[in-house]
């Protein structure tokens, strides 16, 4: 069945009003629900006031783009958009990668951290508001500010991971290969080519390690934080769990050890990751054609976050999709766009607080986000029809 053209929905996002409270864990698990009560305060907290200083001001300011957004509907100008939106952008990513490279900047950088979701917002943002794939993820209550705080503790988990990197001795093994390592990256190519030949053999990894958390009943309690969320829009690709960001840091240390590129490949190879990874969850309405059997973007990706896991469970390519049609992973219909109604088919429940995010997966029963264990509902429990007042 083809999906109905989700950007040309006649419901604007105005008309709607948002509730900017994010779902708890509620009485599911006495123990839980008392550890998100208790030890939950403070981010509780940092969320509530990132949705008054931040969300709503931003929701504010974004919806003014609503009415250009139906004015450009149907337009020669948005179909030129549609195609050259991703091709421009990624050229110019590694124009901007390069040139940073070349003035100092590195992922060490606190300023390189804090600049990379301020301007990619600054740039998505309004694009998803001009142009969206579904005027139903346009606003999300208030996972914007859980997902802010997942970006800013991920750097912290990271710099954890790099302590446990030593720990396991694989500073030891860099050392080791230090003799053979230059000799095997091929630092003669042309340095384009070895960015994205550093990215294709870590998505190697990231393919295989994605598959294994979700196939995995174990690692997927862990992995669910991130398919917990109910739209997709540019900045919640970075949704994770403190416990998969470590391991996806230690196991991506083992490429690096062995082919050793240089430092400025790495980072720019790291940059075109996060501009590839903006389109795998961007609310854009793009018409990607063949660049959706090259790289794992678009409809690829929203095809993985179904809540249906005979479908969800493809489509695990972290930059490329190649491994995916290696593999017999890949899912994609011809002539289908898919719908907006994505989450945890098996755990409609799923908390939605940072706290609740992270106490989840440790609970012993995974069986109480059920369907058949859910509470009984009132149209406050959704966000979009809570009567607030708008900023």
């Amino acid at each position: 069945m083809t999906a109905k053209p989700l950007s040309a929905s006649h419901a604007t996002s105005d008309e709607f009003h948002i509730r900017y409270q994010n779902r708890n864990l509620r009485s599911h698990s006495r123990i839980g629900w008392m550890l998100e009560k208790w030890i939950g305060i403070p981010l509780n907290l940092i969320e509530t006031l990132i949705s008054y200083l931040l969300v709503r001001p931003m929701n504010w300011a974004l919806r003014h783009l609503d009415g250009l957004s139906y004015k450009l509907e149907g337009t020669r100008l948005k179909v030129i958009l549609q195609h050259v939106l991703f091709p421009v952008i990624m050229i110019a990513g590694m124009f901007i990668g390069f040139a940073a490279t070349d003035a100092g900047a590195s992922l060490q950088s606190i300023t390189t951290l804090a600049l990379i979701p301020v301007v990619i917002g600054l740039i998505v943002a309004p694009l998803e508001r001009l142009m969206p794939y579904s005027r139903n993820w346009l606003e999300g209550g208030n996972d914007t500010s859980v997902d802010l705080m997942m970006f800013i503790s991920g750097a912290f988990w990271n710099g954890f991971a790099k302590y446990l990197i030593q720990t396991l001795f694989l500073v030891g093994l860099v050392e080791a290969m230090e003799a053979y390592g230059h000799g095997l990256w091929p630092s003669h190519w042309p340095a384009l080519v070895q960015v994205f030949l550093f990215i294709l053999i870590k998505d190697f990894f990231r393919y295989w390690l994605h598959r294994a958390l979700h196939e995995v009943p174990f690692l997927w309690r862990f992995h669910a934080a991130h398919h917990s969320v109910k739209r997709l829009y540019w900045l919640n690709g970075i949704r994770s769990h403190p416990v998969e960001v470590v391991g996806q840091a230690v196991l991506f240390a083992v490429p690096y050890a062995l082919l050793q590129p240089t430092a400025e490949v790495a980072m720019v190879a790291i940059l075109m990751q996060l501009t590839i990874g903006i389109f795998q969850h961007a609310n854009i309405d793009l018409k990607l054609g063949f660049w959706e059997y090259i790289f794992s973007i678009g409809d690829n990706h929203r095809y993985h976050h179904y809540p249906d896991k005979g479908v969800g469970d493809s489509n695990y390519g972290g930059e490329f999709i190649l491994f995916d049609i290696l593999f017999g992973t890949f899912h994609k219909v011809k002539g289908e766009r898919p719908h907006d109604n994505i989450g945890i088919g098996t755990a409609p429940n799923y908390p939605m607080t940072m706290a609740g995010l992270y106490i989840a997966p440790f609970l012993p029963d995974q069986k109480i986000w059920a369907p058949e264990n859910a509470e009984p509902t009132t149209d406050t429990d959704n966000p979009r029809n809570n009567l607030l007042a708008d900023v």
